[in-house]
C-alpha cells in the first residue's frame, strides 16, 4: 500500500515547517522508528521518524521547501501491506493508514532468554539496539561489570571508537566561509544546537558540534573542566582559524580552548557562559544530574526557556535514562558546589587575543544576565530581550546575524 507522509503539528503555535534535509531517499527502506526527515519548527529542528517499515516511494517536499501542517512530505509504500482495494485512493495520511491498518495478531510468546546467554544490557540500550538492527551479542558493555549501556549502540551505530569525541556537522550552504565549532552546556549534547546550526550553515558555515565527554554519544568520561575541553582540541586544529561558541558550562570550555590554542580561534562567542559571576540557580544543575524519569526532566526543561520546544514522551523518555545513568553528579559538583558556581573565567577573558562576544538572554532564570557587568570592558555585549537560558532555541536568527558582522 502506498502511503503519504504528511507534516505533524509540532508545537502549540505551528502552521508550517521547513524541510531541513532527507535522511533517506527515494528506493531506500527504513524502519519503525527510523529517522526518515529532519523539520524546522518555530522553535527547534525535529527529527520526524517513521510510524511503520516501508520504503520510500517518492520526495513532495524538497529540503529547503516551506510546508503547511497537514501537507503531504513524501509518499512511501508501507512493507507487509495489502494492496488497496479497487477504487481506494492510493494516497492517504500517516493518521488515515494507522487507523484502517488492521492489529496484527499477536506472536505466540516465546520463552525467557537463559541468564546465561542474555547479555546485561540498559532498556535504553535495548531500544536503541532494535532501533538500530544491532546485535547485542556482538557489543562489549562500558557500563559496571560490562553491561551494555545506550553509549555502547549510539557507538556501534556511528561507527566511532570508545575513546572517540561523537561529533554532528552540518556542511555549509554553497561557498565556505569558515567552521564554526558548537561546545554545548551541561546536560545537553549537539542536538541542542540544531536550529542555530541549521542557520549557520545556509549562511555559508561548516559547522561542528561535539558531545561533550560523559555527554550524549561521547563515552570518555570527564568530571573536571579540563577533561571536557582537551579531547576538542584536534577539532580546532582541523579546522583552523574557527569560530568557537561555547553554551553555559560549555563556555568555560570555549574559554579555556581559546586560551589554550589562541592561534586556531578567530573569535570567542559565549551563551550566557558559566563563570563570570558567582549566582546560578544549582537546583537545576544538580537536578538535571539526578533526573531519574521524564516527569522530572520536563519539569527541569521549562526553567530553560520561555518557550521551550516540545518533545515528545518518547524523547524525553529517552534523555532521561541518558542522563540517569549518573555521569554528571562530580561535573555538577564543579559547577555549582555548595550552591554558587565554582568556575571562574574572568582572568582567562581578559589575557585572549580574539575578538570575544557574550550573547544573553535577559529571561535567563539559570544564570542572572546582569553578570555581564564583570567582564572586561573590550567584550562586546548583545542582550536578547525575552529569550532564556537557551537563547539559540528562543533567538536563532539573531545569533546567526551577529556572524555575518
Amino acid at each position: 500500500m502506498t502511503a503519504l507522509l504528511t507534516l505533524p503539528r509540532l508545537g502549540e503555535t505551528m502552521e508550517s515547517g521547513r524541510i531541513v534535509t532527507w535522511l533517506k531517499q527515494p528506493g531506500e527502506a527504513f524502519r519503525r522508528g527510523e529517522t526518515i526527515v529532519e523539520i524546522e519548527s518555530d522553535k527547534t529542528v525535529v527529527e520526524l521518524p517513521a510510524l511503520a517499515d516501508g520504503t520510500l516511494v517518492e520526495v513532495l517536499a524538497p529540503a529547503g521547501a516551506d510546508v503547511a501542517v497537514g501537507a503531504p512530505l513524501c509518499r512511501y509504500e508501507m512493507a507487509g501491506a495489502a494492496p488497496p482495494e479497487a477504487g481506494a485512493p492510493r494516497g492517504v495520511s500517516v493518521a488515515a493508514v494507522a487507523e484502517t491498518m488492521p492489529a496484527p495478531a499477536a506472536p505466540a510468546p516465546s520463552p525467557p532468554p537463559k541468564e546465561t546467554g542474555r547479555r546485561r544490557a540498559t532498556p535504553l540500550a535495548r531500544r536503541l539496539a532494535a532501533r538500530e538492527g544491532i546485535d547485542l551479542a556482538a557489543l562489549a558493555g562500558s557500563g559496571r561489570r560490562g553491561r551494555i549501556e545506550a553509549r555502547d549502540v549510539r557507538a556501534a551505530v556511528t561507527g566511532s571508537a570508545p575513546d572517540a569525541l561523537a561529533v554532528r556537522r552540518w556542511p555549509a550552504s554553497g561557498a565556505l566561509r569558515r567552521t564554526v565549532v558548537l561546545v554545548h552546556g551541561f546536560g545537553g549534547d549537539a542536538q541542542t544546537w540544531a536550529l542555530l546550526a541549521t542557520h549557520l550553515a545556509r549562511q555559508g558555515f561548516a559547522v561542528s558540534a561535539p558531545d561533550l565527554p560523559g555527554h550524549g554519544a561521547t563515552i570518555l568520561p570527564a568530571d573536571t573542566l579540563d577533561a571536557l575541553a582537551e579531547p576538542l582540541a584536534p577539532l580546532l586544529v582541523a579546522h583552523a582559524p574557527v569560530e568557537l561558541v561555547g553554551h553555559s558550562l560549555g563556555g568555560a570550555v570555549a574559554a579555556l580552548l581559546a586560551r589554550r590554542h589562541p592561534e586556531r580561534v578567530a573569535r570567542l562567542t559565549l551563551i550566557a557562559p558559566v563563570g563570570i559571576g558567582d549566582a546560578i540557580d544549582a537546583d537545576f544543575v544538580h537536578g538535571l544530574a539526578a533526573v531519574r524519569s521524564a516527569g522530572g526532566l520536563a519539569h527541569l526543561l521549562r526553567r530553560l526557556s520561555p518557550h521551550p520546544p516540545a518533545l515528545s514522551p518518547e524523547q524525553l523518555t529517552t534523555m532521561a535514562e541518558r542522563l540517569a545513568v549518573g555521569h554528571l553528579a562530580a561535573l555538577a559538583e564543579v559547577t555549582a558546589g555548595g550552591g554558587r558556581q565554582q568556575i571562574d573565567i574572568l582572568p582567562v577573558l581578559a589575557a585572549l587575543p580574539m575578538p570575544v562576544r557574550v550573547v544573553w538572554g535577559t529571561a535567563d532564570v539559570i544564570i542572572p544576565w546582569a553578570q555581564v557587568q564583570n567582564l572586561p570592558p573590550r567584550i562586546a555585549i548583545h542582550l536578547i530581550a525575552g529569550a532564556g537560558h537557551m537563547p539559540q532555541w528562543d533567538a536563532p536568527q539573531p545569533i546567526a546575524a551577529l556572524f555575518d558582522g
